[in-house]
């Protein structure tokens, strides 16, 4: 008997072990994809979560650019991943808010393949006109394109984008005619904008700010629910008469589905720390970035909301990817 009771201690003990060695998160290096190639917002955001991460949680935190079909190509590394919290995807706007609408068939779930850990932040879009366009609010841009039907071009970093999808919303609400540029990338549309190529873009304020500090590019509002932490004297979308025209960038973390909640818990609560440093509010602030942490559940909750809000603009505008 007393054989049997020590054989049987040892064997629990042993079990304890295991399991708390499973609920020791991490014990080895993290990979954290982001979906776009290096530099821009997704990147800016990706490397400083990984690198305040990787200082907190005693392993590193390797950031690995995979850029392609709209994030597509990054998202189903990770949803094909062991799902054990060491492969993550810096998720997106693009990757889980829009992507799933354009793309007929993806191998995976926006919803149901993530594990979505927590939202890290937003990033405002902005509204703004060549210099030369003689409006000053988003009134009287309105009410000129209604006045010149065929008169105005609206550029976007190409079809399906969120600047794309941004600005088919804001025709459908306002009821200003505007015709569609597709470009590949920001970069260059805010180049033809910038050249009086263009009339407008409605994007994320990094891709304008430059343009707009040397006075090529006028701003008209923030399509965001509270005023820019960068350009703060410009009036919010709701504030310039057209609720309802909100947009921008987020971006946040998911794993595979099935991640362990020991590390889902960790990885949440890092990302509440590191949002809350001052330090880290600061940079967010220099590409006019919000620390905007949401928990697991809510974080979820605010992807299938994207999702909604997004679907009858997508199918509205005829923007496909088969």
């Amino acid at each position: 008997m007393l054989r049997t009771t020590m054989l049987l201690t040892a064997v629990l003990a042993g079990l304890s072990n295991i399991a708390t060695a499973a609920d020791i998160y991490p014990q080895r290096p993290i990979r954290l994809i982001v979906p776009v190639p290096p530099g821009g917002a997704a990147d800016f955001t990706g490397r400083i979560v990984g690198i305040k991460m990787s200082e907190s949680l005693g392993q590193n935190v390797v950031v690995e650019n995979r850029g392609g079909a709209a994030g597509t190509i990054a998202s189903d590394i990770v949803a094909q991943s062991a799902g054990d919290g060491y492969t993550l995807l810096l998720s997106s706007s693009t990757t889980h808010g829009i992507a799933p609408l354009l793309y007929k068939k993806l191998p995976y779930d926006a919803l149901t393949s993530f594990t979505h850990i927590a939202l890290i932040n937003t990033v405002p879009a902005v509204m703004v006109v060549h210099q030369a366009v003689p409006v000053n609010s988003v009134k009287e841009f309105v009410a000129l394109a209604k006045s010149k039907p065929q008169a105005f071009l609206f550029g976007s970093s190409g079809n399906g984008s969120p600047p794309h999808l941004l600005g088919e919303l804001f025709k459908s609400v306002t009821g200003a005619p505007m015709t569609h540029v597709p470009y590949k990338g920001s970069g260059p549309a805010v180049v033809e904008l910038a050249g009086g190529q263009l009339h407008v873009m409605l994007d994320g304020l990094p891709s304008l700010l430059a343009q707009i500090k040397a006075g090529k590019l006028k701003p008209l509002a923030a399509a965001s629910t509270k005023r820019s932490n960068v350009l703060p004297d410009l009036p919010t979308m709701a504030e310039a008469g057209y609720p309802g025209v909100e947009g921008g960038l987020w971006f946040g973390i998911s794993g595979a589905a099935g991640t362990p909640a020991a590390a889902v818990e960790r990885l949440s609560k890092e990302v509440f720390r590191i949002t809350a440093l001052d330090e880290v509010k600061e940079r967010f602030a220099t590409v006019g970035a919000f620390a905007s942490p949401l928990g697991p559940r809510d974080y979820t909750e605010f992807i299938r909301k994207d999702l909604a809000k997004w679907a009858p603009v997508v199918k509205s505008s005829g923007a496909r990817v088969d």
